[in-house]
């Protein structure tokens, strides 16, 4: 069993982890060529491309639907990355 020193440790090393990678992510975020590319291009232009691909005749007629559902997780899925990150985080230790 873990001695709460250990367990403190742990959770210390993790907080750390945390904090590192959304330091990362706000860089990021504030880099042009990642604002255009993956927030605006992917998250946004790229999503409504295939969300509206959905609703055409031709897609539906040759049964890619579920392919592009697939992207449109995988959007969901980097952006959910990205909210985990910064909600892994607490303003205690944003503060360290």
């Amino acid at each position: 069993m873990n001695t709460p020193a250990t367990d403190n440790q742990l959770i210390e090393i993790e907080n750390q982890y945390w904090l590192s990678m959304k330091e990362c992510l706000e860089r990021l975020e504030d880099n042009k060529d990642f604002q255009k590319l993956v927030l605006e291009g992917y998250f946004k232009d790229f999503a409504v491309n295939q969300t509206s691909m959905l609703a055409t005749d031709y897609v539906r007629k040759t049964g890619t639907r579920p392919e592009i559902m697939e992207r449109l997780i995988a959007i969901s899925n980097l952006q959910d990355y990205f909210i985990t990150i910064k909600s892994m985080v607490t303003p205690e230790d944003d503060e360290e």
